[in-house]
């Protein structure tokens, strides 16, 4: 993860797994610093992204999401990026509020 690459937080709890906002790398993986990344929201996403329903979805078909759940990072193509992102309807702060 780099410095200002924006991700998606997923929820990952007992009750519910589902990708609920989108942050951006604020600081960098650092061994010094216990190997974490800081990261800031940018925005929820405006209907939250159930794991059910993007399982059932074609097009994210082969996503590591799905492969391995208890990862806290796995890496998001561009193509996947989209797919959820147009799912979801967007996050707040991604310039689609202003097309109004």
């Amino acid at each position: 993860m780099r410095l200002s690459d924006l991700c998606f937080f997923y929820h990952s709890g007992s009750k519910a797994h589902r990708v609920v906002d989108v942050v951006t790398v604020v600081k960098e993986w650092n061994e010094d610093g216990g190997g974490v990344v800081d990261v800031k929201v940018v925005g929820e996403m405006r209907r939250p992204m159930d794991l059910k329903e993007m399982k059932g979805d074609v097009g994210l078909r082969g996503f590591a999401l799905f492969r391995q759940l208890r990862l806290s990072v796995v890496p998001v193509s561009e193509d996947v990026w989209e797919r959820i992102c147009g799912l979801g309807g967007g996050f707040e702060g991604d310039g689609q509020d202003d097309q109004v």
